[in-house]
């Protein structure tokens, strides 16, 4: 078992990447953590009071003064990324810099200091495309259909060359979605959960505006995800590509109808043009099997549990706002 003593989590401001850092402080773990907005001034007092080096992944001296402020870690767990598919497919120049490229350079600067670590990355099951067969194992071809997609599938492929050639200690984790309170309402159930709490408060008509609900997702919450950042650095397989996933894909209308159980108010459903996507997967369905042999994570949410604590979230956040006004 790896022991973990002083960690770096990139894209520690994100919705995965702050929850990870607590979780692992809980444990004792020392982490530095890295933070990047936009247009931000990296001096930001804000970020350096809550402890956050400003790391910007396109710029090589940013990367390094980063790492020079981590100093001696153990792993490193990479989630830093342009993480929204639409985003990517508007900016696919910045999603090859960011994700892919970004990628690169952060690996190599950690190569160029010769100290063993860790490398954890947050991949996608984004990279299998259009699947071949079902349930995705780790040998499905990688075809990838998006930039996003390609992205990171390409920072995939560099990881298992690390490996191959370099001997570097990395791990693939090809994460399928997951959610959980605090993820922006620009993803999928946090956006339903929030119209639904605004209907609840007479803030929004009783319409549900959604993309296509007869994709089908095979769906985790974050609390899981968390446990298995933690398995796969201890216990996971170095080179190794582990699907993280529930084994589940229900269609989202099925996510639709346990919202439409716990509203508080009825509500109808309306495909809003806007939230299509103009290429998309129709479904993704995983095997985590390799993972559970090789680490023992086993999830323990269920889909219920996602629907609820997103609701609970976004009825407290709407509550607050009101109470504030």
């Amino acid at each position: 078992m790896n022991e973990l003593r002083r960690v770096l989590v990139t894209g520690a401001n994100g919705f995965v990447g702050r929850l990870l850092r607590a979780r692992l402080e809980r444990e004792g773990i020392a982490v530095t953590g890295t933070w990047y907005l936009p247009g931000a001034d990296p001096q930001n007092p804000a970020m350096e009071a809550a402890g956050l080096v400003y790391l910007d992944l396109s710029d090589p001296g940013c990367v390094d003064r980063a790492l020079d402020v981590a100093g001696t870690v153990d792993a490193v767990f990479h989630l830093a990324a342009l993480a929204s598919v639409s985003a990517c497919s508007a900016r696919p120049d910045l999603c090859m810099d960011i994700n892919l490229t970004g990628t690169v350079r952060l690996v190599n600067a950690l190569r160029a200091r010769q100290q063993p670590v860790r490398f954890l990355f947050a991949g996608s099951a984004e990279i299998y495309g259009i699947p071949l067969s079902l349930p995705l194992r780790e040998e499905h071809p990688v075809q990838p259909v998006t930039p996003y997609g390609i992205a990171k599938a390409a920072a995939d492929q560099f990881l298992a060359w690390c490996h191959k050639a370099h001997g570097m200690d990395v791990i693939r984790l090809r994460m399928f979605n997951h959610t959980g309170p605090g993820q922006p309402d620009t993803y999928v159930l946090p956006s339903f959960c929030r119209q639904v709490a605004e209907m609840e408060t007479g803030l929004r008509e009783p319409v549900l505006k959604t993309g296509d609900l007869g994709v089908r997702r095979d769906l985790l919450h974050v609390d899981d995800v968390l446990e298995a950042y933690l398995a796969a650095a201890r216990r996971g397989k170095p080179g190794a590509a582990y699907n993280i996933c529930q084994g589940e894909a229900p269609p989202l209308s099925d996510v639709v109808d346990l919202i439409r159980a716990r509203s508080l108010v009825p509500f109808r459903v309306e495909t809003d043009p806007a939230r299509l996507r103009p290429v998309d997967i129709p479904v993704l369905l995983g095997d985590a099997s390799r993972f559970r042999r090789d680490t023992g994570w086993t999830p323990r949410k269920s889909l219920d549990d996602m629907v609820s604590d997103l609701l609970d979230y976004w009825r407290g956040r709407i509550r607050s706002a009101s109470d504030a006004s």
